[in-house]
């Protein structure tokens, strides 16, 4: 379930809400550059059954995906500026 809308609108947002077998609902989730400390903060669709490490996985998801972020098999995020660098 990590799967987002590029874009949360409040019409997109409204539409999954009031979707009654839709378990979702607008989290607002921080991820931090673990090189620069930069921090992207966005809101996502969660469900409760997700843990947090679910959760937070999809806000990487979608930084990966969509902003030029990247992520680790150690567990590291980077922005941008950061992604692909070996310092």
């Amino acid at each position: 379930m990590t799967d987002q809308p590029n874009t949360l609108t409040p019409d997109v947002v409204n539409a999954i809400v009031r979707d009654m077998d839709d378990p979702r609902y607008p989290s607002q989730i921080t991820v931090f550059c673990d090189h620069c400390g930069v921090e992207n903060t966005g809101e996502y669709m969660v469900s409760a059954e997700m843990r947090s490490r679910e959760r937070l996985a999809v806000a990487r998801q979608h930084l990966v995906n969509n902003e030029g972020w990247e992520h680790t098999d150690d567990g590291d995020d980077f922005c941008p500026t950061h992604a692909g660098s070996s310092e």
